[in-house]
């Protein structure tokens, strides 16, 4: 492998070893959360959308839950393991959009270590 591939997955891991440490210990309490889970539980189960079951948002992604509740099991936890994935992609995207505008590395590191804090 490539020495920028094995960097790239470092960081992603130190994303998302951060962000696990703010997700996984966060009181079950944001209604959107477990509204979500409802809804990917419901596609889970075979209920349509709109039709069997009220939804407010678009269901692409409880489509996209669901999914993840099917393999791995029909739990929270897995649903905040996604959401681990989710932010620690985006995080990664900020910090590869700040290196390619030619900004030093740990500068653009610390940047989006700092967009962590307002996430959460």
């Amino acid at each position: 492998m490539k020495k920028s591939v094995i960097k790239d997955c470092i960081i992603v891991l130190g994303f998302a070893l951060v962000v696990s440490g703010a997700i996984f210990i966060r009181p079950l309490s944001n209604l959107d959360e477990i509204w979500i889970y409802n809804f990917a539980r419901c596609i889970h189960d075979g209920l349509l959308p709109y039709k069997e079951f009220n939804m407010i948002i678009t269901p692409l992604f409880p489509m996209i839950c669901s999914v993840f509740l099917h393999i791995f099991g029909n739990e929270m936890i897995v649903l905040r393991s996604l959401e681990v994935v989710e932010i620690s992609i985006i995080l990664f995207m900020i910090y590869k959009i700040l290196t390619r505008l030619k900004i030093n590395n740990y500068i653009s590191l610390i940047i989006t270590l700092r967009n962590i804090l307002y996430s959460f």
